[in-house]
Order: structure tokens, then C-alpha cells, then sequence
């Protein structure tokens, strides 16, 4: 009995884990794909969290700008004659015996509670702190661009991986169709065969032509599973699987007419430029804070001071402070800042005109692919019908003689390779124009139709 319930529970746990295995995945829309990355994708998430520090680190600029309250609190408990005689004068506490020569050279200990609180404000820095706020403006600018920027090539990857997922499920599917037609052609060719119609190499033909296609079904659906893997990891939701929903065919759009225009607006658009410029302005505020080394410094604090022996009856005193500074000499340090700073602002100026090139190529390579593919899908799909009518004819002919097997075969495997080239440049086309859109600055999922 052991062996036996050992055995069932054995075949029952591989039944489990089989239909887990081929459980089917839960298939979602494109607008839901690109609703989850919005959602869950790590980049995007990541970058979010960086606008939101550079805009902390603007507060934080912004802090500098404005009055500084510190307030501090220090002990002691000393008899160093000078720390005795100036706390006791703090305290506000001294008396005629403490003028004492015993008294002076030899005091007791005594504690202290200095309580003090200190308001300053810095009434001139040579621009360097207005510049600092400025330059951390621009750069939570820049922090938010590359977030729109990240966020459109998550919405283009999403987009890619979505239609590859699809492209592999129809790979699969045209191949399945082509291996079934392959069979039954062979089913056909051993009848032919067996009644003494056709030689014995028409089915040895044959039996290769079909498992040439079941080679290419493993290879297909292991495709398919790598596909749906790619997809989950760009949604940034790797434990579930997903894959696109069934007999939906990739959306098209109106192709434009030429690319000029396009180029105009993704000048206009595209965030790098955006990024781009709020470097150069980041950058000129540098050139402002390094000069600044050059002037002086001015600041003002007002502070208020509390001495007490035993925080009961206690000493209370304030003071005005104005204070000034200004470098006479640090071996050319600023100088060096200084052209530093300019170095860096012609950097990004060369780098701003280089990528606005860098742009206008894009959008008109992304704008001569979409029409080369347009092209290659309207010619996918006029040989797709040509090898679906060539193999059902030679099929015909070739149970009455008027065909010979190779020709069928070849039919077969014609029809199948144009099937896939017909699936593989509707997702082109579909693909370039996500490709396209990036490349101007529009959001991807707003260039596909509905």
C-alpha cells in the first residue's frame, strides 16, 4: 500500500506543477501595459525620486536666502581663574570679596549654564548665494525633464516589448499552421505512395519538410516565453505573466509627409533640449558663484546670551555683530574656479548644438524607416495572398501528377516564410512609428490610433 499511495501522491504533485506550468498568462491591452510601467517600472520610479531630491536640494538653496535662528546651550565647571572671573562677570553676579588676590589666583569651582540664541543674516555674498538658488532651480528643471524624457522611453520600450511579445505569439502560430499543412501533406504523399503514384523520396522529402517545421515550433515557442519575460521586465512586475491580448492587430497611424516639420517640433519638444538648455543655465550661474570669491562677504547676527550658576537667578546680555570678509590672495584658486566655470558653460553650449544635430538626424532617420516599412508591409501582404493561391494550386495539382512534390514543398515553405514576413511588418511598421514619435518628443502611446 506504501508504494502504491507514494506513487499517487507522487503523479498527483506532477499534475499540479504541470497545470501550473502551463497555466495560461493573464493577457492585458497595450493602454494596460503602459498603465502598469507608469506605474511599476524602476526607472521611472527612480528618476521621480530624483526631481523630487533636486527640488529638496532648490529648498535648500532657497534656505540659505533667508535669516538663520541657531540656538546653542554649553556647561562648565572650572576653576580656571580666567573662565571663574568671566563666568561670574556673565552671571552678573560679582561682589567685592571676589576682587580678592586669594580669590583671583585661587578660585572654587563653579558651573555655568550658558544658554545662548543667535539670529544672522547675510547681507552681501557677491551673488553667490542668488546664484546658488538660481543654479539649483535650473538643475530640479533639468531633473524634471529627464523624468518625461525616462517616462517616454519607458511608454517606447513598453510599446517594443509589447509588439514583440505579439510578433512571437504570431511567429508561433504561423509556424504551427505551416507544420500542420506540412503533416498533412505527408499523410497525403504516403497514401499517393502506398497505391504506387509517387516514388518513396517525395515522403522522405516531406518527412524532412515537417521536421524542419517542428524544429522551428520549439525554437517558436521558446521565443514566445522569452517575449513575455522581456515584456513583465520592462512593466518592472516580473512575477506575473503577462502577454498581449489575442487577435488584436498592431495600430497604425497617418504617415506624414515629410520630415522637416518634424524635425521643427522635436527641437521645440524633445526634453533632452529642454535638459540641454537648463545645463547651460545651471552652468552660467557657475561661472556667477566662482566669481563671486572675488568681493566681500557681509553678514549680521544679532545674539542673546543667558549665564546662570544654577538656572535660577541668571546673567543677560546681547550683542549686534556686523562682520566682513574678503580674500587678498589663495595662490589663484578663484581664477582657476572662475575658468573652470567657463570651461564647463562652453562644454554644454557645444553639447546643446550638438545634440539639436544629433535630433534633427533622428527624426529623419525614425521618419525614412516608417515609410520603408509602410512599404515593405503593402509588399508582405500582396505576397502573403500570391503563396497562399501558388501553394493551394500546386497542392491540387499535385494529386492529379501535374505537380511534383519539390514544388509543393517549396510552396509550403514560401507560404510560411511570407506569413511571417507579413506578421513581422505590421509590428515594424507599428514599432517605427512609436520610434518616430520618441524621436519628436510626442509621448508614444498618444502616436498610435485607438
Amino acid at each position: 500500500m506504501r508504494p502504491a499511495l507514494a506513487l499517487m501522491l507522487a503523479a498527483l504533485w506532477s499534475a499540479g506543477a504541470g497545470a501550473a506550468e502551463v497555466s495560461p498568462p493573464n493577457r492585458i491591452s497595450l493602454d494596460q501595459a503602459i498603465a502598469i510601467a507608469l506605474r511599476d517600472n524602476r526607472a521611472l520610479r527612480a528618476a521621480g525620486y530624483e526631481t523630487q531630491a533636486a527640488q529638496d536640494e532648490a529648498g535648500v538653496a532657497r534656505g540659505a536666502l533667508l535669516p538663520q535662528l541657531d540656538a546653542a546651550e554649553n556647561f562648565s565647571y572650572t576653576d580656571n581663574p580666567v573662565m571663574v572671573f568671566s563666568d561670574l562677570l556673565l552671571q552678573q553676579d560679582f561682589s567685592q570679596s571676589d576682587f580678592g588676590l586669594n580669590a583671583l589666583n585661587h578660585p572654587g569651582f563653579l558651573s555655568n549654564f550658558q544658554t545662548q540664541a543667535q539670529l544672522s543674516y547675510p547681507l552681501f555674498a557677491g551673488g553667490k548665494l542668488i546664484a546658488a538658488y538660481r543654479a539649483a532651480g535650473f538643475a530640479a528643471d533639468g531633473a524634471r525633464w529627464r523624468e518625461i524624457q525616462t517616462r517616454q522611453r519607458v511608454e517606447f520600450t513598453v510599446i517594443q516589448s509589447y509588439y514583440n511579445a505579439m510578433l512571437a505569439e504570431q511567429r508561433l502560430e504561423v509556424v504551427d499552421r505551416a507544420l500542420a499543412a506540412a503533416r498533412a501533406h505527408l499523410r497525403r504523399t504516403r497514401d499517393l505512395f502506398d497505391r504506387g503514384m509517387v516514388v518513396n523520396s517525395d515522403v522522405l522529402r516531406t518527412q524532412v519538410l515537417v521536421g524542419s517545421f517542428e524544429q522551428q515550433h520549439f525554437q517558436a515557442a521558446s521565443g514566445v516565453e522569452i517575449a513575455r519575460a522581456a515584456l513583465a521586465h520592462s512593466l518592472g512586475d516580473e512575477d506575473r505573466r503577462v502577454a498581449p491580448l489575442k487577435d488584436v492587430s498592431p495600430r497604425e497611424s497617418a504617415a506624414p509627409d515629410s520630415f522637416q516639420p518634424l524635425v521643427k517640433q522635436a527641437i521645440e519638444h524633445r526634453p533632452e533640449v529642454r535638459l540641454a538648455d537648463a545645463r547651460i543655465k545651471q552652468a552660467r550661474e557657475a561661472v556667477s558663484i566662482a566669481r563671486a570669491d572675488y568681493l566681500p562677504t557681509i553678514q549680521i547676527a544679532g545674539v542673546y546670551e543667558n549665564d546662570s550658576e544654577r538656572l535660577s537667578r541668571a546673567g543677560n546680555n546681547g550683542a549686534l555683530l556686523l562682520s566682513g570678509r574678503m580674500n587678498l590672495f589663495n595662490g589663484f584658486a578663484t581664477r582657476s574656479r572662475v575658468n573652470a566655470a567657463q570651461a564647463q558653460l562652453s562644454r554644454a553650449q557645444i553639447l546643446a548644438q550638438d545634440l539639436r544635430r544629433s535630433i534633427a538626424l533622428e527624426v529623419e532617420t525614425a521618419f525614412r524607416r516608417l515609410g520603408a516599412a509602410r512599404r515593405g508591409l503593402e509588399v508582405a501582404r500582396r505576397d502573403t495572398a500570391y503563396a497562399q493561391r501558388a501553394a493551394a494550386i500546386l497542392e491540387d495539382r499535385y494529386g492529379s501528377g501535374l505537380a511534383t512534390n519539390v514544388a509543393v514543398l517549396d510552396a509550403q515553405t514560401s507560404r510560411a516564410e511570407t506569413d511571417m514576413r507579413l506578421a513581422a511588418a505590421g509590428i515594424e511598421v507599428a514599432v517605427d512609428t512609436a520610434a518616430l514619435a520618441l524621436a519628436v518628443g510626442v509621448d508614444p502611446q498618444d502616436s498610435l490610433g485607438r
